[in-house]
């Protein structure tokens, strides 16, 4: 066994730790007492295991967890996300509240708003943000249904 290995080592076989245990074990049926009286040496006492299965195992296991942590990372962004995006509503709100106090507060005091150059980038500024809000709120739902 210690010369196959070696040789296995030194690349002049490919052989797995399965294949250099079926070579050297002894033909016939044993009983399952020869484990014991030391007849024939045990696969797990060679090689340790079937270690590669665990450790597949155990990528397998990680990969599923991870994924799983993922998944939950994702749908807290998305409930954050919505949070988020009702928080920006009331401030949108506000805003047009504020704006049309200030635009009522400066007509009594006789000037306009529109003076300000405010007017022109508001609506430019506030159009391109309905559109993005627009297109958000359509990624927003497509990802809960992927999510559900």
């Amino acid at each position: 066994m210690k010369r196959l290995l070696e040789q296995r080592k030194a690349g002049e076989i490919s052989l797995t730790d399965e294949e250099i245990y079926a070579k050297i074990k002894p033909k016939g049926k044993r009983n399952s007492r020869d484990r014991h009286t030391g007849v024939s040496p045990s696969i797990t006492s060679l090689f340790g295991g079937f270690s590669e299965c665990d450790k597949l195992r155990k990528e397998a296991d990680k990969a599923m967890n991870e994924a799983a942590e993922a998944k939950k990372e994702a749908i807290s962004a998305n409930e954050q996300n919505k949070i988020l995006t009702k928080k920006l509503k009331d401030v949108e709100r506000e805003n047009k509240v504020t704006r049309h106090f200030l635009e009522t507060f400066l007509n009594t005091i006789g000037y306009n708003l529109s003076e300000f150059n405010m007017d022109e980038d508001f609506e430019e500024s506030n159009e391109e943000y309905d559109n993005e809000e627009d297109k958000d709120e359509e990624e927003i739902s497509g990802n809960d249904r992927r999510h559900e």
